[in-house]
């Protein structure tokens, strides 16, 4: 009988103790359907590290957004044109984000050399000048696109519109 008293004791003992701290939380197990299959998880690739780095705008400088509409199409093959602002090899022509002579000057385009025009581009008839939508190429790594007046050649001050900025070369070349 004190062997019966012991344990009792010892049971009761315990079930004290237990009552002391909380009671334990029961986690309920996700339903079926939300269950990770062992298939799944072996199918899940991680993300590469490489990406693209984002260009940040220059500070100071007027932001100039290009339609998209204007880039060709990979492999397209362009007209080319000759620019030309007079004699002097330092005489530049201004080429814009759009065809106005307001419009933000993206580049000043060199005298005596190639551009090209963007394919299914017309002319553009606006502030008194004909423009043209081109691709200027100054390195494999940088293109410029815009438009350029084909009828701006100035000579002391005076424009003459007979004389041609934009020259047709007479050939193509891939865009």
């Amino acid at each position: 009988m004190r062997r019966i008293w012991l344990i009792l004791l010892t049971v009761l003992a315990v079930a004290a103790c237990n009552l002391t701290s909380s009671p334990p939380t029961m986690i309920p197990s996700p339903p079926p359907s939300l269950q990770a299959s062992p298939a799944l998880i072996t199918s899940v690739t991680p993300p590469t590290t490489a990406a693209t780095p984002t260009l940040l705008p220059i500070p100071n400088l007027p932001t100039i957004g290009v339609s998209v509409t204007s880039v060709p199409i990979l492999g397209a093959l362009c007209p080319v044109y000759t620019t030309y602002s007079g004699a002097r090899s330092d005489n530049k022509l201004s080429l814009r984000s759009a065809p106005s002579a307001g419009a933000t000057q993206v580049f000043r385009v060199p005298n005596q050399v190639e551009v090209l025009l963007v394919p299914g581009s017309s002319e553009v008839e606006a502030d008194g000048y004909h423009w043209l939508n081109v691709i200027y190429v100054e390195s494999a790594q940088t293109r410029y696109v815009g438009w350029i007046a084909r009828d701006s050649y100035q000579l002391n001050g005076v424009r003459d519109p007979s004389i041609a900025t934009l020259r047709p070369a007479g050939t193509q070349s891939p865009c």
